[in-house]
């Protein structure tokens, strides 16, 4: 059982620990999913769309229902994405040896591995559903 002392002093620390508190900090804060851009979806444009589709189309087959093809669309989705992810650290992984080399660069190429992991387990359960 934790003291009053104790629970005091972790009453104080959750008091400092809560995040950014100015405008700039919150600002700041704001965009550290928007580093690259992984953690959003694929942009909806036309170009995009139609990659999407025709994946899709070619996944699940010429006789399709619209079960299959919802599954087929959200394997394609992740494919496009993992595919995006992986050029992503190729690129990253050239401008390493061309001698760019510190650590905050490969911190984002181990930060990587959680995008792709996270597609690749979206592409196996659409699979799992065709």
């Amino acid at each position: 059982m934790a003291s009053e002392r104790q629970i005091a002093a972790n009453r104080a620390n959750a008091l400092r620990s809560t995040g950014p508190k100015t405008a700039a900090g919150k600002l700041k804060s704001s965009r550290n999913a928007y580093r690259h851009g992984l953690s959003s979806p694929l942009p909806l444009d036309q170009v995009t769309f139609a990659n999407v589709d025709a994946l899709a189309r070619a996944v699940a087959g010429v006789k399709t229902n619209d079960d299959r093809l919802s599954s087929a669309v959200d394997f394609a989705r992740a494919q496009l994405e993992l595919l995006r992810i992986r050029s992503l650290r190729t690129e990253m992984m050239e401008n390493l040896q061309r001698g760019d080399l510190n650590q905050r660069e490969l911190r984002r190429i181990a930060a990587l591995d959680r995008y792709e992991r996270y597609c690749s387990t979206r592409r196996r359960r659409a699979a799992h559903k065709l």
